[in-house]
């Protein structure tokens, strides 16, 4: 089936180059979890079908809704059209692509920009990546420049690729035998990607050598959180974060833990360039571990009624100069994280101008495997006003050199990293 490019392809584009992971990666969303099917199932029936009994639950609830948000009018010109083309349409119908495009298009006609319909796979693939695991090799890739083929950026810990010997800054020329100057770069990608427990030969040059590694795709943890000390003074640490799922939290305190307590830094720099968002969970718990009291996020709905309030719960806090950095990609939990730390005063923000995504999507399993995300709600930081639309404005605008603008953030190096000197810059004269 031809379709947009969404998760099951593997991509996220992100500033600096294209960044891969045979992980998922997700989307630009803010993502709770409901249950559907529930709602929707009846009790009892007799004789109906399963079918049937779901239909008259959703008639049931239809009916309920005020009468200026009924449209009967659209289902039945949806159910003329329908029984038109397959009375006389002179072609066979794909059922599933047409169901595909046809939800997608009421999406689309509804300017939810955020909303999206997934098949069987790819919303099987989304919850797995949501809870921070997926099926691959356990890379982060991009396109080389000057070959065309796909460059290693890093390898997970724990990974398949890491066992098999694969390092940074190898180069994939072939993919089964198939070069990727034959077949392209993203057709190669594809390739790479593949199904739990089965094998795929990677042709790889290194140092000018070539030489094939048989890597075996697994469940493995995502790895969303890298940390280091900054190369110009190694009393500040850069913990750079991809995205929130599941297992950020984790990964998070162990690298503020590991910088201030193990290797001596007095200052954190806190790295959100390219993170398109995640899951409400794991954004509140990594900001109830920086921030010590009060609120985190406050929900409404499109009425603007106040659905839900978010609380710090540990009252613990870490009290050290911190500075943020954001870029035209930092989107949905990145933003929130970013403005919260502002609105307590925790940190000074740096770089440009974020994505602007103040809304939050619901994920619904719907009853043949599929899945529906789309817009339930909006979000406000702890003080100040919602940003959808509009974005965070940095503290100090620093644009990244333009040098710069073709590499991967995995590729810049902390010396010629000038948004990253401003922010450490910044720290210095936080409390001047």
């Amino acid at each position: 089936m031809q379709k947009k490019v969404n998760l099951s392809t593997l991509i996220v584009t992100l500033v600096c180059g294209v960044l891969i992971t045979f992980l998922l990666t997700f989307a630009v969303t803010f993502t709770i979890y409901q249950v559907s099917l529930k709602s929707l199932e009846k009790n009892g029936g007799g004789e109906m079908s399963e079918e049937m009994e779901v239909f008259s639950s959703i008639a049931e609830l239809y009916e309920q809704l005020p009468e200026g948000q009924k449209n009967l009018e659209m289902f039945t010109k949806l159910a003329s059209i329908d029984l038109y083309y397959r009375m006389h349409y002179a072609r066979e119908i794909n059922e599933e692509e047409m169901i595909y495009y046809m939800i997608n298009g009421y999406i689309a006609g509804l300017g939810d920009m955020h909303g999206e319909y997934y098949t069987r796979d790819d919303f099987q693939s989304l919850i797995t990546q949501t809870e921070g695991n997926s099926v691959g090799i356990g890379v982060y890739v991009n396109q080389d420049i000057e070959t065309g083929n796909i460059k290693i950026l890093t390898v997970m810990n724990n990974s398949p690729a890491l066992e098999a010997g694969l390092k940074k800054g190898d180069l994939i020329s072939a993919v089964d035998g198939k070069r990727v100057s034959e077949i392209g770069y993203y057709e190669a990608l594809q390739g790479v990607a593949g199904k739990e427990n089965t094998k795929v030969t990677l042709t790889i040059s290194r140092n000018g050598t070539e030489f094939n590694v048989s890597v075996t795709r697994r469940l493995v943890e995502t790895e969303t959180v890298y940390y280091h000390k900054y190369a110009l003074d190694s009393k500040v640490g850069v913990v750079r974060v991809l995205e929130f799922n599941n297992t950020t939290p984790a990964q998070f305190k162990t690298a503020v833990s590991t910088l201030l307590n193990e290797q001596g830094c007095e200052a954190l720099i806190f790295d959100m360039r390219g993170n398109p968002g995640g899951t409400l969970d794991s954004a509140l718990e990594i900001l109830d571990y920086l921030i010590s009291d009060g609120l985190l996020v406050q929900v409404t709905d499109g009425q603007g009624n106040v659905v839900e309030e978010h609380y710090t719960k540990d009252k613990g806090e870490i009290d050290v100069p911190m500075a943020v950095l954001t870029d035209g990609n930092t989107a949905s939990a990145g933003e929130l994280f970013t403005c919260a730390l502002r609105d307590y005063n925790k940190a000074v923000i740096i770089g440009t101008k974020t994505y602007g995504k103040g809304s939050m999507q619901s994920l619904i399993g719907l009853k043949d495997g599929t899945g529906l995300r789309f817009t339930t709600y909006l979000y406000n930081p702890p003080k100040t006003p919602n940003y959808d639309g509009i974005g965070i404005t940095p503290d100090v605008v620093v644009e990244l050199d333009k040098e710069l603008e073709n590499k991967n953030y995995f590729e810049i190096t902390d010396q010629e990293d000038n948004q990253l000197k401003s922010a450490y810059e910044a720290l210095l004269n936080k409390d001047k």
